[in-house]
């Protein structure tokens, strides 16, 4: 059932990307919802390997409609993300992972400069998306992840002027497809 509800919402997340595709999105509505139903019971059930519950929280976003972010390589290990600025759009990196949790611009020669601690949200204060990802990364045992994604829904800050933005409205804002429909579920930073 796990390879099945993984490549189901493979499919789903491809549909979702295709920004011609509303009508099939409203067709597939209820067999979404059955989805849904079946991957929250399954999750529930715990007891699977990190890869498999990585898959699982893959299929949960894309359920959702939050197909960017199911098909997103947020690595929260060693990852980074690059965002634009919403006040100048710049491009800035963010780093989650081992070599720190910061914002900085990406300088071909020096490497990450003038960094910017991240500032965490709090997990009790998430909403919306950051929350649905939050408590299913928990509920399947992926604790780093959940860590990271505290990270990823908490606020940069611009190197040169200090302006604050939450970083996963930015990334979704750059790689999340917009439909006619529902569309996807909202970010919802603090």
């Amino acid at each position: 059932m796990d390879r099945a509800l993984e490549l189901a919402g493979v499919i789903v997340a491809g549909v979702h990307q295709d920004h011609g595709a509303d009508e099939l999105v409203r067709e597939m509505a209820p067999a979404i919802a059955e989805l849904r139903r079946m991957l929250a019971l399954r999750i529930d059930g715990g007891g699977c390997s990190p890869t498999t519950a990585m898959a699982l929280s893959r299929a949960d976003l894309a359920f959702a409609g939050a197909s960017g972010w199911s098909l997103a390589e947020y690595d929260v290990e060693d990852g980074f993300f690059t965002v634009s600025c919403p006040h100048c759009d710049l491009p800035i990196t963010i780093a989650i992972g081992a070599h720190g949790r910061y914002s900085a611009y990406r300088d071909w020669d020096e490497g990450d400069v003038r960094r910017r601690s991240l500032n965490p949200a709090l997990a009790d204060q998430l909403g919306g998306l950051g929350k649905r990802m939050y408590a299913t990364a928990r509920a399947l045992g992926l604790a780093l992840l959940a860590e990271g994604l505290t990270y990823l829904f908490g606020r940069a800050e611009r190197p040169d002027c200090a302006s604050t933005f939450i970083v996963a409205d930015q990334y979704a804002a750059g790689n999340e497809p917009h439909h006619s429909s529902d569309g996807p579920v909202p970010v919802g930073g603090r």
